[in-house]
């Protein structure tokens, strides 16, 4: 269910382009995801392009999308270490 409602939700958004965006936050990701230790979960990250929406999301499975709009209030890897930590709980946990 989460596979599919991750992929609908990229067929109708733009992803980043930015090189340096999408490797800090598959960097980030990454690393969460494994001491999350639920590696019979498919981790996705990706950047979604839109400055407007202040917001990242997780879905079951391991999909998760950050949003451009979040960055700025992030600051930097701490920062998004936080607001990715917080949704791969929400994956980790079922919720």
């Amino acid at each position: 269910m989460g596979i599919s409602g991750f992929h609908e939700v990229l067929r109708k958004a733009r992803l980043s382009e930015d090189v340096d965006v999408n490797d800090m936050v598959n960097r980030v990701g990454t690393r969460i995801a494994a001491a999350a230790n639920k590696p019979e979960y498919q981790w996705e990250f990706v950047v979604i392009q839109d400055d407007r929406s202040i917001n990242a999301f997780a879905l079951p499975g391991g999909k998760v999308a950050v949003y451009t709009g979040i960055l700025p209030v992030c600051k930097d890897e701490a920062g998004l270490a936080v607001v990715m930590g917080h949704e791969i709980g929400h994956v980790a946990a079922r919720h």
